[in-house]
């Protein structure tokens, strides 16, 4: 257990670490969207500037969140034997580890296929488009045969 309360000390370095970063990128995100500083390129349109940095603030701020509830998290499980315990077993159960695994896979498979569908039909409408999610599959597909190789080799 003392090498996994290590570890846990490593992951909340880290989550505190993003979470500094993450605050001040929505604190950014809501001053441009208030006039106050302007950090975020401007759009030719002012409602869709308004929107992105909206979306911006809103997604670093649902980040955040998410990783301050994991360092309290860690942090209660680290003062607590029996909920680090409970921690560790959900972190490490096997079944659990294969259904994520597997559901990652599948959704690889759906996002690629899916991807090459859009390319295709995007292709019709605008080619800046079809060309940008054409290499956002191509970097998914790269990834996923540099992984195979690499556990491959380690397996």
């Amino acid at each position: 257990m003392e090498r996994y309360k290590e570890t846990l000390k490593k992951e909340n370095r880290i989550m505190a670490l993003c979470s500094i970063v993450l605050f001040l990128c929505s604190l950014l995100a809501f001053s441009s969207e208030m006039g106050l500083v302007n950090v975020i390129p401007d759009f030719p349109e002012a409602h869709w500037m308004s929107l992105w940095q909206g979306f911006v603030g809103g997604a670093s701020t649902g980040i955040l969140c998410l990783m301050v509830f994991g360092l309290i998290r860690n942090l209660l499980a680290m003062k607590d034997e029996k909920k680090l315990k409970k921690l560790y077993v959900k972190m490490h159960d096997e079944r659990t580890i294969q259904l994520f695994h597997n559901a990652r896979s599948a959704a690889m498979s759906v996002f690629l296929i899916g991807g090459l569908l859009a390319v295709i039909v995007t292709g019709y409408f605008d080619p800046k488009v079809s060309i940008t999610i054409l290499v956002c599959v191509m970097v998914c597909s790269s990834l996923c045969l540099w992984f195979k190789v690499y556990y491959d080799k380690k397996y």
